[in-house]
């Protein structure tokens, strides 16, 4: 019995994480909708954003897909000017990624994602709010310790 209310009590956390996804959406894709961007070239420019500079493989590895799959994103940003390719002045062989003034606009737009999850949020009360923290903070950690083979090895399961 114990592993049935296990399984009982991991449905109700996979639907409750699927339905707080749910709930940015509709802000999310207007926003996404806006900029003519998907939410892998997004997070894509949040980590340009974060470390501007960063490499093809740097780039891979925090967003768990392959490089060829980055270069792919890559292609697409610079044709529409979010960001430049640059040869690494160490590495010749390397590539360091900018971002463009474009690619700040569209990341900028994001703060009425911040507004927005903000009045969702205000209605919780502070043990609420911590421990929502909390929770997503130990769903983070568990993700991070994932390596990118298991990311796409989970990820593969799923799209069987």
């Amino acid at each position: 019995m114990p592993d049935d209310a296990r399984a009982e009590r991991l449905e109700a956390a996979v639907t409750a994480l699927h339905t707080a996804s749910a709930i940015l959406d509709p802000i999310r894709l207007r926003i996404w909708d806006s900029q003519g961007l998907t939410v892998t070239q997004l997070r894509l420019l949040f980590h340009v954003s974060d470390s501007n500079g960063i490499s093809n493989a740097k780039l891979a590895d925090r967003l768990y897909v392959t490089r060829p799959s980055v270069s792919a994103l890559l292609d697409r940003l610079e044709r529409g000017g979010f960001i430049t390719r640059e040869i690494d002045d160490e590495d010749r062989r390397g590539i360091r990624i900018r971002l463009q003034e474009r690619g700040r606009e569209a990341l900028s737009s994001i703060s009425n994602l911040r507004v927005y999850s903000r009045g969702l949020l205000d209605s919780l009360d502070d043990t609420e709010l911590e421990a929502m923290v909390a929770v997503i903070d130990a769903l983070e950690r568990s993700r991070n310790r994932l390596t990118p083979e298991e990311v796409d090895e989970l990820t593969k399961k799923a799209t069987r």
